[in-house]
């Protein structure tokens, strides 16, 4: 039997959220999700709707019984999205009950910066495949070129930016936090 209030806990931190904005998303108070992922109480039909629908899950997903995680990723698993900022962005590894990382290839054009990304819980990884990655970390800079990384934790707001002039290509793997 799935244990609803760590499966909960576990797909808000993998998706880098507080329990403030869960609640915020699911239409209930921190406090109501609190207790949920405690298992100190259990949430209605309704609300868990509410709360699976704000962690861009469908219920099939939530409760599915998944004998074995997927170990091989086919170039056509990536899930292209239209995220702000990027010219491409693409996830490799997707969100999973059974790790707290996510992986993303991303392509930002010439001279343009992403939206600022919260602070949260985890920490962030990148690797530069081409051209040349700014990063706005709180109030410091760095730049990173081809065949370069980053590590940072993300307890502080930070962006992506293209300091060359052709299109920046990185990975990108995050934690959701512990």
């Amino acid at each position: 039997m799935i244990d609803i209030g760590a499966r909960i806990k576990h797909l808000r931190q993998i998706n880098g959220l507080a329990q403030a904005d869960l609640a915020e998303r699911a239409g209930l108070t921190k406090g109501s999700i609190s207790q949920i992922e405690r298992n100190y109480t259990s949430p209605s039909v309704a609300n868990l709707l509410q709360i699976i629908a704000a962690l861009n899950e469908t219920p099939s997903s939530f409760f599915a019984d998944d004998d074995e995680e997927k170990v091989l990723f086919r170039r056509t698993d990536a899930l292209p999205s239209e995220v702000t900022g990027y010219q491409s962005f693409e996830t490799l590894l997707p969100k999973s009950r059974y790790r707290s990382l996510v992986a993303y290839r991303a392509t930002i054009k010439p001279g343009k910066e992403t939206p600022l990304e919260p602070a949260q819980e985890g920490e962030n990884y990148v690797f530069v495949l081409s051209g040349r990655l700014g990063l706005r970390l709180g109030n410091a800079t760095f730049l990173a070129r081809k065949g370069e990384s980053l590590y940072f934790p993300a307890e502080k707001e930070f962006a992506f930016s293209n300091k060359g002039k052709a299109p920046v290509d990185f990975l990108w793997v995050r934690t959701g936090g512990r």
